[in-house]
């Protein structure tokens, strides 16, 4: 009797080993981030012949990180419903549920170049998830009340970010008429929205615990910049152009200014969100410097490129010490 007492203890101490972890949908910021440093690693292919082979390995990187997060949520729905739910239904962490269609686009666009029928299969399935959980979202601001301080960057990634970012994958597979009605989405809702958050951050701040919320604060202007220049093409206007990539710039030197202020949040998983607006900017810049001769934006363009590299390698570093001492997961 005692032996079998033993047996049962041995077999679910076993299965205690191999519980999955519970992670927010935030995790899913390193998907974002090894995705577009691949993105732009593959234009820097083009723009400097750089080893192709870089980019690939982080895209690789991106879809393994992906398959990895999308387990450990479905893992969450089966045996922490609760948590799920609760995460669902909070006013600031559910605009990261927004991570979820937005990888799959972006794993469209990694895997494009291989298969072009998965990648179709897969844009449109995040791309009608995006929409539809947009769009409920915008609905929830409407119907649900909402504190100031819950009015934080991270509400850009429901109504903005990821839209834009549909747009620019759209672009890519040539749905160019759908990407602009995406563009039209993202565009007005993050002029819409940046007065409101803009408002909060200047008069309710932002606390130390999600300060990284600002690396999404600078997603919606490079977002812009890259996809209008992917669905323009060949209708492209210099002018208009120039003039995102400013704004993009201004932000990003903006958001480079307050380093000191940023980090005083301890280094965590959410530093993943500033990684992902810097590859894009740096994937923007690469391709405007292939349509221009102007010297100053390609100088730039690598300025900002190998900026993009040491912030990535600073994080993945950070994150690997955090796996170590087994405090990357929330306990």
């Amino acid at each position: 009797m005692d032996k079998i007492v033993n047996k049962t203890a041995q077999q679910e101490s076993q299965i205690q080993k191999i519980t999955l972890p519970i992670a927010p949908a935030s995790f899913f910021a390193m998907t974002l981030g090894l995705a577009e440093t691949g993105n732009a690693w593959r234009n820097a292919t083009t723009l400097w012949s750089m080893p192709w082979y870089i980019g690939e390995i982080l895209e690789a990187l991106a879809v393994l990180s992906f398959v990895w997060w999308i387990t450990l949520y479905i893992n969450k729905w089966i045996q922490h419903r609760k948590l799920a739910v609760n995460e669902f239904n909070d006013p600031v962490q559910s605009s990261f549920l927004a991570l979820i269609p937005e990888s799959i686009i972006l794993m469209a666009l990694a895997l494009h170049i291989y298969s072009e029928s998965i990648a179709i299969s897969l844009f449109w399935i995040g791309s009608i998830l995006n929409l539809i959980y947009g769009a409920y979202r915008l609905s929830t601001l409407w119907t649900k009340e909402r504190s100031a301080d819950q009015t934080t960057p991270s509400l850009f990634l429901t109504f903005t970010a990821s839209i834009l970012v549909n747009a620019l994958v759209a672009g890519i597979l040539t749905y160019n008429h759908y990407g602009f009605l995406l563009l039209g989405i993202g565009t007005i809702s993050w002029l819409i929205m940046d007065s409101v958050i803009t408002q909060q951050l200047t008069v309710g701040g932002l606390g130390a615990k999600t300060r990284n919320f600002m690396g999404i604060y600078m997603a919606p202007p490079v977002i812009l910049f890259v996809a209008y220049q992917v669905l323009a093409e060949d209708t492209l206007n210099i002018p208009i152009t120039y003039g995102l990539m400013g704004y993009a710039l201004f932000i990003f030197v903006a958001i480079t200014f307050a380093i000191k202020w940023l980090k005083e949040q301890a280094f965590a998983p959410g530093y993943w969100a500033y990684t992902f607006g810097i590859a894009t900017l740096s994937q923007g810049l690469s391709i405007f410097a292939l349509k221009t001769s102007d010297a100053a934006v390609t100088t730039v363009a690598l300025i900002v490129f190998c900026l993009t590299n040491l912030l990535v390698l600073s994080v993945i570093i950070g994150s690997i010490k955090l796996i170590l001492k087994g405090n990357y997961f929330p306990k």
